[in-house]
This record gives structure tokens, C-alpha cells and sequence, in this order.
């Protein structure tokens, strides 16, 4: 069973079982950034996992125990970094990166990066994501062969992360930071390597179909405005860069759909 005591207000055991999923799903928005932002940090401790070192905060606002993610990871390398058998130009890995990630999914309209805020703790800057409880990872989904109810719906989600992955540039995405919850929606985390100053998507070929609501959130960027929200953690080629992106998306979707039809590629 779902664990619902995320950190939301404060209800009765029996009001928490009857919100459910209700309840859970507040993961985004001013409640959820504002506890983010207030609460006393009570305990930070290592996760374990990740290379970019994160610690679970526990936090405690108004009588409410809570837990996020915080991050402080900001590496950049200028030039080409060797990485195996590839490389990369201008490397960046920050929990700067952390923010605009969710400030972006709000403004298109995404509903799957958890609540992210700047946060000093114990003198260090960083990014605090709130503290997914989901059912399992992708990577533990496939592991198990577990079948979503609605396969098509499921892909769906899959497909809006795809767009949102090419969007914000994410060369990081695997299956361990794709959350799944209760009902089969998916929360995404980590995402300090995104927002690569590159204008070309890194694998169009994985937008197939594509969702009107995201379509039209995506028509809502704007450079100012994207700019007022993010220059304090991105610069000004990377927000372009994100623009150049979604213009190659509009792009993209344009050429399916006269190829293919609107009801072949498009879905709500």
C-alpha cells in the first residue's frame, strides 16, 4: 500500500486513508514550496545512492514532519570532458539545475517534478526537492515484470517525459530516477544535468506522439518571462537554448501530424 503521509498539512489517520491518492498527489505548488522553504531542518543524513551525493533532510514546520532531498552538487567544466568512449562540452552536474527543472514543469503544465527550492542548510547552498513515496522505480517496474492497468495511458506519461527530457536537455534520465506512484503517474527526480546550452534535440526519434496539453503549454514560453523565473540559476544561453528546443518539438509534432494525421500523433 501507498504510504500517503507526505508533507502536507495535517490530517487524521482516518481522513489520510480516505484522501488517498488525493492526498499524495500534492507534491507541487505554494504548500508544498513554502514548507520547502520554512521548515527547520531537524536531521540531514546521507542517502546512499547517487553520485551526486544527495542527503534526505528531515524537516518540521508547524507541528508537520516532512523529508526532502537536498543536493549541492555544482561541478562545470569548461571545454570537452572525456566521459569512457564519449565526451561533452562545457560539463555542468548542479543542483542549480534542480530548479528551473521544476519551475518548467509548472509552466508547461507537466505535473511530475516534485516541489524544488534554493535552500541554505548549514552554510551550504542547494537545491530542497520534496520527498517522492512512490510504489517503485521504472527500472524496479520492468525488473518485476509488473504490467501498468492501462498500458496506453502509462505510455502516455512515458511519452510526456520524453518531451520534457528533450525540452530541458536532460542527458541523465534512467530508470531509477523515474518514480512511480499508486495509480501508475510518474514523479521524475534529478535533473543537476540538464539544461545543456545545445539548441539540437539529443533523440528526437523517441517523440512519436505527442500530448495537447504539453503542445500548449510548450506555445506558452516565452523568453522574458522563462528568463524572470530562471536567470537566477540559469544563464542566458541556456535559456535560450531551452526556446531553440521547443521551437525543433512545435517542429517536430507539425511534420507528424502531416505526414501521419492529428488522431495517429496527437493525444490529450
Amino acid at each position: 500500500m501507498l504510504a500517503i503521509a507526505l508533507l502536507v498539512w495535517p490530517v487524521s489517520a482516518q481522513d489520510a486513508v480516505q484522501e488517498g491518492l488525493e492526498t499524495a498527489d500534492q507534491f507541487q505548488g505554494p504548500n508544498a514550496e513554502r514548507f520547502l522553504a520554512r521548515a527547520r531542518v531537524r536531521s540531514l543524513r546521507d542517502i546512499g545512492t547517487g553520485v551526486t551525493l544527495p542527503q534526505r533532510a528531515t524537516l518540521l514546520l508547524d507541528g508537520v514532519e516532512g523529508f526532502a532531498v537536498f543536493k549541492t552538487i555544482d561541478v562545470k567544466k569548461p571545454g570537452i570532458s572525456q566521459f569512457g568512449r564519449g565526451s561533452e562540452m562545457n560539463f555542468q552536474d548542479s543542483w542549480k539545475c534542480e530548479i528551473p527543472a521544476y519551475v518548467v514543469d509548472l509552466m508547461i503544465g507537466l505535473r511530475m517534478v516534485p516541489a524544488t527550492v534554493e535552500r541554505t542548510i548549514n552554510g551550504q547552498s542547494g537545491s530542497l526537492q520534496w520527498w517522492i513515496q512512490s510504489v517503485m522505480s521504472e527500472a524496479e517496474r520492468l525488473k518485476q515484470r509488473v504490467t501498468p492497468p492501462d498500458p496506453e495511458a502509462f505510455e502516455r506519461r512515458m511519452l510526456k517525459m520524453y518531451l520534457f527530457d528533450e525540452l530541458i536537455a536532460n542527458v541523465d534520465r534512467h530508470l531509477n530516477n523515474v518514480r512511480i506512484t499508486a495509480d501508475f503517474d510518474l514523479r521524475l527526480i534529478d535533473h543537476s544535468r540538464s539544461f545543456r546550452d545545445t539548441r539540437e534535440l539529443k533523440d528526437a526519434a523517441r517523440l512519436t506522439r505527442f500530448s495537447q496539453s504539453l503542445l500548449d503549454g510548450l506555445a506558452k514560453l516565452e523568453y522574458q518571462d522563462l528568463r524572470k523565473r530562471t536567470v537566477r540559476w540559469l544563464d542566458d544561453a541556456q535559456i535560450r537554448a531551452v526556446l531553440a528546443r521547443r521551437d525543433a518539438i512545435v517542429e517536430l509534432a507539425r511534420k507528424a501530424i502531416a505526414e501521419k494525421g492529428e488522431a495517429a500523433v496527437i493525444y490529450p
